[in-house]
């Protein structure tokens, strides 16, 4: 119970997102990528929301997460003062937005009414006691939701303002409690509270600050999202870690709420939104939201290609969608997606890339448009596996499509086809223009 919002433990939604899980494990390239504990809330008609966990109270370094507890603990100081709730903003939005380890050292410092004493070297300090208990602040405010648990919530992002790495005090107090620790189930739960138990001003607030596009560099899941959901999620990552704590609204105006923690960060140029397929497949077999149109190179029929293309059937990619692909290695050659869709509409286009180790480092898409206007984008897929790579955002027409696959010239390597993805987006309504709510609040104050 947080705050009197129910929720409720599904045991269905507990097999699911574990299936899930393993499956999409199962489908990594690097076998080093094997842990992954998350917590999904499900919002139900009857306004309870439904949880399913998988490993939910694992702990695992939060990385940046971290900075959505602290974000909240800074609000509370400023209320605590008689202050307004903006009075660190100038510390609490870079923070966040652009997860600034720098500012969440200001903001730790302020909140708790201490900095490092970087000449402390044990816990025996007369000067040790008054000033770890300062620090656990956070902690006892999460206490008194009784979303604390076996959680730690007690230390800086590094660098910082107090050093490149912990020193003194700070170096002490991970010593003794060990480095920052959040896990799913906690994370999920609280993350409900900001969005539903808090007041109006506190939660557009906060909206503001978490707020992202499926294409912004702050999300992991976003790349598996249908188009149109609003996102508000604060992501981690560092050394081997990549998380994501996200509020979502789908286009049907479903609410969910997805919290995933894994040691999944292996190759630093893609690894980051590897976490998008993984949400993807969840509200797939959750049947949460069916808008996603996914065509791959199975079927023949979705595709044309000239002569002198190979398709690949056997010793495929873990992560490959499908059982097929197609590697074309001369730029005279190309393929085209031509799938039927069903009606007319804006879509977002995404092109899936599998990690076939000879990919080319420059591949050209072309596609065009309702107006018969060709468009070309062009990417490193080097830099792109096991994710969604965006093309953009196209009004097409009903019936066959035309997206061209090639290889640039002077390119290396081979450019890879799997899969494309078409996102409908919904048309506009009143309900949306005159929504009560809002999906990101900028407030003005002085």
């Amino acid at each position: 119970n947080v705050s009197n919002l129910k929720i409720y433990n599904d045991d269905n939604l507990d097999k699911i997102i574990t299936d899930v899980r393993n499956e999409f494990l199962s489908q990594q390239p690097l076998s080093e990528f094997n842990r992954l504990a998350a917590t999904i809330l499900v919002k139900k008609p009857d306004n309870i929301w439904h949880r399913g966990n998988v490993n939910g109270t694992e702990i695992a370094y939060p990385a940046s997460c971290v900075k959505l507890f602290y974000m909240w603990s800074a609000i509370e100081w400023c209320k605590s003062k008689s202050k307004s709730i903006y009075c660190l903003d100038k510390y609490v939005r870079p923070m966040v937005t652009v997860s600034s380890n720098l500012d969440t050292g200001f903001v730790i410092d302020k909140i708790t009414n201490t900095t490092n004493i970087d000449d402390m070297v044990a816990m025996n300090d007369t000067r040790w006691t008054e000033w770890y208990e300062k620090r656990l602040s956070t902690k006892t405010l999460l206490e008194k939701l009784n979303l604390y648990e076996n959680q730690r919530i007690l230390s800086k992002t590094y660098p910082t303002n107090s050093g490149l790495g912990p020193v003194g005090a700070e170096a002490l107090i991970i010593s003794n409690d060990g480095s920052n620790r959040l896990q799913p189930c906690c994370s999920a739960s609280f993350m409900l509270y900001l969005i539903y138990a808090l007041p109006a001003e506190e939660k557009q607030y906060i909206q503001s600050l978490l707020y992202h596009t499926l294409q912004s560099d702050q999300t992991s899941f976003g790349n598996g999202l249908p188009a149109a959901t609003i996102l508000h999620n604060k992501p981690g990552n560092a050394y081997d870690t990549v998380e994501d704590i996200a509020y979502m609204i789908l286009p049907n105006k479903q609410e969910i709420i997805l919290a995933a923690f894994s040691n999944g960060y292996k190759r630093p140029k893609t690894d980051f939104y590897i976490l998008g397929r993984f949400a993807e497949m969840l509200l797939d077999r959750l049947k949460l939201d069916n808008s996603d149109i996914i065509k791959t190179t199975d079927d023949q029929d979705n595709y044309m290609c000239t002569t002198n293309t190979t398709v690949h059937t056997t010793n495929l990619p873990k992560d490959v969608i499908g059982n097929s692909f197609i590697a074309l290695s001369n730029p005279d050659n190309y393929c085209i997606w031509q799938p039927r869709l069903e009606k007319q509409g804006l879509y977002a286009i995404y092109i899936w890339n599998p990690s076939y180790e000879r990919t080319t480092d420059s591949i050209n898409i072309t596609l065009q448009d309702v107006y018969n206007t060709d468009d070309t984008i062009q990417y490193n897929q080097l830099n792109s596996f096991s994710r969604w790579i965006y093309v953009g955002d196209y009004l097409l027409k009903a019936g066959r499509q035309s997206i061209q696959v090639s290889l640039s010239q002077n390119a290396s390597g081979f450019a890879v086809m799997n899969a494309i993805k078409f996102s409908i987006y919904p048309p506009l309504t009143d309900e949306d223009i005159n929504a009560n709510g809002v999906s990101c609040y900028i407030s003005y104050y002085s």
